[in-house]
């Protein structure tokens, strides 16, 4: 894949996978440059490194072997159009970090529609503690990252997103569930489990959470379904469904050696993910949190949580994506509109137009025959004035609503 190149772009170098693949190449001897949109810690920290990043054009940026782009970096890009004109070799994120997994001598890839990337930290923090010299390549910000070529274990979190957990080829493949999401790429429920199956036959060793969603691979063979763990936790993060992620963290981390004693530990004082119940700051009397459900199974797992905790709250949900929304339409309007208390803020376009489906306003409308008090809000503004006469405030949605959390919180 790699042969004979010495130099590579990073498109969307600003990401948190991809600034970690640009740093792991630039050890391998390759000259690294990177592009992305907009400055960010992440870029600063390239830069810091001795990678030269630019944050528009710059046919300066072009002599390179090889580009290496993220899904978000669509085929209308300057830099790829006038590269795929040169016949330079452009490789997705996904083959790049299947290449560099070859460096660690076992790679433990969570794949799943919800509670991947908490489940891979967990797994990440309990080899961390107990001293194994581990890596983790994950989506989300961690507690004391570490991305070293050659330590022993490498956790990644395996996204199913255009088919790219196929590119790995995992020791240990661990499912946590799998529902209909990201039907724009695959089209089929069944398509979708085809998929899963393919990844998961790639590890040796092979883990699955065991519920409804899941019991169709019971026909493959030596597979370890996980149930709710017999050991007892009193863990800081919230939510019954995080039980099924700590569950599939205990016996992974078992089957390599870990002791009880020291995974308990470790999950007891785990403080969870950002933008996962992650409480942000106050507004008048209201407590603002902020969480990343985005798929109507996730939503609905913490409203149930949130609204225990808080009985006199409000939700705002930030839709992401048109696809997702016009294709899981019935399940976004049968959670969404028992919520007594419900904002649809507009939507997160991401990589999409508004053509590929519905928008937050179609939703809105959509939810309000149902549950006519709901209200729609296209600016930090607007919802402001409903925020300070409840306990509790949750910003919920994998787009920029955490942005619209921290202007409410400023504006106090």
């Amino acid at each position: 894949m790699l042969d004979n190149v010495k130099s590579i772009l990073f498109l969307g170098i600003g990401g948190v996978s991809m600034h970690q693949l640009a740093l792991a190449y630039k050890s391998l001897g390759y000259r690294v440059l990177g592009y992305d949109s907009h400055e960010s810690e992440y870029t600063r920290l390239c830069e810091s490194r001795g990678i030269k990043v630019t944050h528009r054009f710059d046919a300066n940026f072009m002599n390179v072997d090889c580009c290496i782009k993220t899904g978000a970096i669509k085929e209308d890009n300057k830099y790829v159009r006038l590269l795929r004109a040169r016949n330079c070799t452009i490789i997705d994120r996904a083959e790049a970090l299947a290449h560099i997994c070859k460096y660690f001598k076992c790679v433990i890839a969570v794949a799943g529609t919800h509670g991947k990337s908490t489940t891979s930290s967990l797994i990440y923090e309990i080899l961390r503690v107990s001293g194994k010299k581990v890596s983790c390549h994950i989506g989300a910000d961690v507690f004391s990252p570490r991305f070293e070529l050659g330590d022993d274990y490498l956790v990644v979190e395996a996204c199913e997103y255009n088919k790219s957990f196929l590119s790995l080829y995992p020791n240990v493949s661990v499912i946590t569930n799998i529902e209909a999401e990201h039907m724009d790429c695959y089209g089929s429920l069944f398509n979708l489990r085809t998929a899963f199956t393919s990844f998961l036959r790639r590890g040796s060793e092979r883990f699955v959470y065991l519920e409804d969603s899941t019991k169709f691979l019971k026909r493959i063979k030596n597979i370890k379904f996980v149930t709710k763990t017999e050991l007892k936790f009193s863990p800081k993060i919230h939510g019954e469904y995080n039980m099924k992620n700590i569950s599939l963290a205990v016996e992974i981390t078992r089957s390599l050696g870990i002791e009880d004693k020291l995974i308990q530990k470790t999950v007891n004082s785990f403080t969870g993910l950002p933008r996962r119940y992650e409480f942000r700051g106050k507004f008048n009397q209201s407590k603002i949190y902020i969480d990343y459900a985005h798929h109507p199974t996730e939503i609905a797992s913490f409203i149930d949580t949130f609204s225990t905790d808080y009985k006199n709250n409000l939700i705002v949900f930030q839709p992401h994506t048109y696809s997702r929304t016009k294709l899981l339409l019935k399940e976004f309007i049968s959670v969404l509109s028992k919520v007594n208390n419900l904002c649809i803020y507009k939507e997160y376009p991401a990589r999409e137009k508004s053509s590929s489906g519905l928008s937050a306003h179609d939703l809105y409308l959509e939810i309000k025959k149902l549950n006519p008090s709901v209200k729609y809000s296209a600016s930090a503004k607007s919802i402001i004035k409903n925020v300070g006469n409840v306990d509790a405030v949750a910003f919920v949605g994998a787009g920029d609503i955490n942005k619209v959390a921290e202007k409410i919180i400023k504006s106090y």
